[in-house]
C-alpha cells in the first residue's frame, strides 16, 4: 500500500478539483487520479477507515488466536524429519500456518518441589499429600518430624509420610 504524505483537506481539495475535468483529461496528475488502478487504492482506503471507525483489526480474531496457540506449542522438532502425529504444528495445514511465527520459548516442563525448589524427578520424585499438594519426596523427609507426621505448609494439616502418594508424570 502507498503512504500518502497529504492531510486529509488536502487530498479533498485534489478530489474536488475532479468536478472540473473530465475522465479524458490529459493533465497528468489528475490523470492518475481518473485510473482504472486508483479503484484498488480507493479500496484500501475505505477497508483501513472501516476498520478505524468500527474499531476493528485488519486481521481476523481467530487468526490472531490461532496464531498464539500455535506458537505456544511450536517446536524445533515440528519441522524436522521426527514430527509427531499428534502435535497439529507437525500436521498440514497448520504447519505452513506456523511457519512465520516464532518457536516456544520451552520445550521441556519442570516439576520444581515448592519448598526446596529443587526439580522433581527420579531422584526426587514429586509425593501427593491426601489434600492434593504436591511436594519432592527429599523436602518432604526433611520436613518430618521424629514422630513421622508431617506438616503440609500450605494449609497446615498433618499427615503421616505413608499416606502420601508418589505421583507419576508422562
Amino acid at each position: 500500500a502507498v503512504v500518502s504524505t497529504q492531510s486529509t483537506g488536502e487530498k479533498l481539495q485534489e478530489t474536488m478539483v475532479l468536478l472540473a475535468f473530465k475522465p479524458t483529461t490529459e493533465c497528468s496528475k489528475y490523470k492518475a487520479l481518473f485510473s482504472e488502478d486508483r479503484w484498488e487504492e480507493l479500496v484500501l482506503e475505505f477497508r483501513a477507515s472501516n476498520y478505524h471507525l468500527h474499531h476493528l483489526h485488519s486481521e481476523s480474531l481467530l487468526s490472531t488466536v490461532l496464531q498464539s496457540g500455535l506458537s505456544a506449542i511450536k517446536t524445533h522438532q515440528c519441522y524436522s524429519s521426527e514430527k509427531s502425529g499428534d502435535c497439529p504444528v507437525c500436521n498440514e495445514p497448520l504447519n505452513s500456518l506456523a511457519t512465520p511465527l516464532p518457536f516456544s520459548h520451552c520445550t521441556q516442563s519442570r516439576l520444581i518441589c515448592r519448598i526446596s525448589g529443587k526439580p522433581m524427578n527420579e531422584h526426587n520424585a514429586p509425593m501427593m499429600l491426601p489434600n492434593g499438594n504436591v511436594y519432592g519426596e527429599e523436602a518432604l523427609t526433611e520436613m518430618m518430624a521424629t514422630d513421622g507426621i508431617l506438616t503440609c505448609p500450605r494449609t497446615n494439616e498433618k499427615f503421616w509420610l505413608d499416606q502420601a502418594y508418589k505421583v507419576y508424570v508422562m
